[in-house]
């Protein structure tokens, strides 16, 4: 029969499988899956975001309002305190008039008022007052220095740590250094005075050593008999 002839034959064919396994997909075709998907989603809502652009702009809206307060109380400063007006008291304290100890007298004289205190506002002053006028000049008072003289005894001043050179002859250049003196070695002044180089030059004598020269007058200075 037919049938039974087909039956028989059925066997030796593979018979095809109903479900069939599909390959593994690579990562470009996931990624392109994904891409896909995404772009649906967009297409049918517009105003979707992903989270991470939602965290950037929380992000970037808490950074603008934090500068933005810091600004605001950096120009605003500190608050000033209030200037207080100075305050004067002046204390009256009461009269007593001489004379007045017995009873009689006291009574004859008038009252005087008790003590009492009032209190006075200054008037408000600037903290740096601007001085105008003409400037004042500097007035330096020093005692009045003796002339030198012949006959008078002069010291050493203003040399400080150095000495002074006496010479043979009243110059600089054409003299030689007899000896040096120090500061408030004492000379009596024997000859002068003579101009030269500048410099105005008395002829002094040293009595302890019994040396005489020249030496400049702006490093001597007259002493008196008080102070000698």
């Amino acid at each position: 029969m037919p049938e039974q002839a087909e039956s028989a034959e059925q066997p030796n064919v593979a018979p095809e499988t109903r479900h069939r396994r599909l390959p593994t997909p690579t990562r470009a075709q996931l990624d392109a899956r994904r891409a896909y998907r995404r772009a649906i989603r967009r297409s049918r809502n517009p105003f979707r975001f992903s989270l991470r652009s939602l965290a950037f702009t929380l992000f970037l809206a808490i950074f603008t309002a934090t500068l933005m307060f810091s600004l605001v109380f950096a120009l605003r400063g500190e608050p000033t305190a209030p200037s207080l007006e100075p305050i004067i008291e002046v204390e009256a304290a009461p009269i007593r008039l001489a004379g007045a100890d017995s009873a009689g007298q006291a009574d004859a004289l008038p009252s005087t008022p008790e003590a009492s205190v009032q209190t006075i506002l200054a008037v408000e002053t600037p903290a740096n007052p601007a001085l105008t006028g003409p400037p004042i000049p500097t007035v330096i008072i020093t005692n009045t220095p003796i002339p030198l003289a012949v006959g008078l005894r002069a010291a050493v001043h203003g040399v400080g740590n150095d000495k002074l050179n006496v010479r043979n002859v009243p110059s600089l250049l054409d003299s030689k250094v007899l000896f040096r003196a120090a500061q408030g070695t004492e000379f009596e002044i024997i000859g002068g005075p003579q101009a030269a180089d500048g410099f105005t030059w008395w002829q002094v004598h040293d009595t302890e050593f019994e040396v005489r020269g020249w030496a400049v007058a702006i490093y001597l200075q007259a002493i008196s008999d008080e102070t000698g």
